[in-house]
């Protein structure tokens, strides 16, 4: 499969578009961003562009299906934890996670129906959701390395930051052109060559700081507990918090240095 880069892609598009395009909040909207997979799909095509199409739509519906089950698995398992801790706000975070990616997922699926939704409006829905999911992830991690490390004042430093980095990141998106052809790869953003590097930016000094209070805390743990230290990482939640930013920052880099061309910034729904 071919990775199209983001400057190749802009490359194509233009910008003499934007002189006569219909704007949203002032955001210029791209006539192909506007479609549905369903029209997508139902334009004359040649038969190799409409197989292109077709494999498109299946591959968004497998993995949309796949992102369902797991967040409807996610969701059964959060309501539990919320009855057996109904005032800790890290279950309610997962609940506000893994609702919010169930409504995505449907949301998704949708579009290739008649009257469907386009594919910026998925994007906008997608990116609104995932950011949920930053705030969220980074508000549960933020609160176990605080208790963690016998409520460090410093790191309420973080707080504004993990509270507004969703808002910039959130416009950047949005305000970027959406475009939906065989020629990119089906429904992207064209991004700003600044947002990755934004991105970045927000996320990776708390994340890099939180990586380093877990290591200390497992290697405390060790010193103390030895070969039983494992597995009271675990029950303490740690071990799954170190897994949540290693993950984190590997999808970080990735983005930013654009591994895989424009489509390096799916892997934030990896992520999610």
């Amino acid at each position: 499969m071919y990775l199209a880069s983001r400057k190749e892609i802009a490359r194509e598009i233009g910008t003499l578009w934007q002189r006569n395009a219909t704007r949203f909040g002032g955001v210029p909207l791209h006539p192909s961003g506007e479609r549905s997979y369903f029209e997508f799909v139902a334009d004359n095509a040649g038969e190799l562009d409409a197989r292109r199409r077709w494999q498109m739509v299946f591959q968004q519906t497998l993995i949309a299906t796949i992102v369902l089950g797991l967040f409807v698995s996610n969701t059964a398992s959060s309501i539990s934890m919320v009855r057996a801790r109904p005032r800790a706000l890290a279950t309610w975070c997962c609940l506000l996670q893994s609702v919010a990616g169930i409504m995505c997922a449907v949301y998704v699926l949708t579009t290739g129906a008649p009257g469907g939704p386009s594919c910026r409006e998925i994007l906008w829905v997608m990116t609104a959701c995932i950011r949920i999911n930053d705030l969220c992830g980074s508000t549960v991690l933020l609160q176990k390395a605080y208790i963690a490390r016998g409520s460090s004042r410093w790191l309420l430093a973080f707080i504004p930051v993990v509270a507004v980095a969703p808002i910039p990141i959130l416009y950047a998106t949005w305000s970027s052109p959406a475009i939906l052809n065989s020629t990119s790869g089906g429904c992207v953003f064209i991004y700003p060559i600044y947002f990755p590097w934004m991105r970045f930016g927000f996320h990776a000094p708390i994340n890099l700081a939180l990586t380093v209070i877990f290591i200390d805390v497992a290697y405390r743990q060790y010193q103390r507990f030895g070969s039983d230290a494992w597995r009271k990482l675990a029950r303490d939640g740690i071990q799954v918090g170190l897994l949540l930013l290693v993950v984190n920052m590997l999808c970080t880099f990735a983005i930013a240095l654009e591994v895989f061309g424009i489509y390096s910034i799916a892997l934030t729904i990896v992520e999610w």
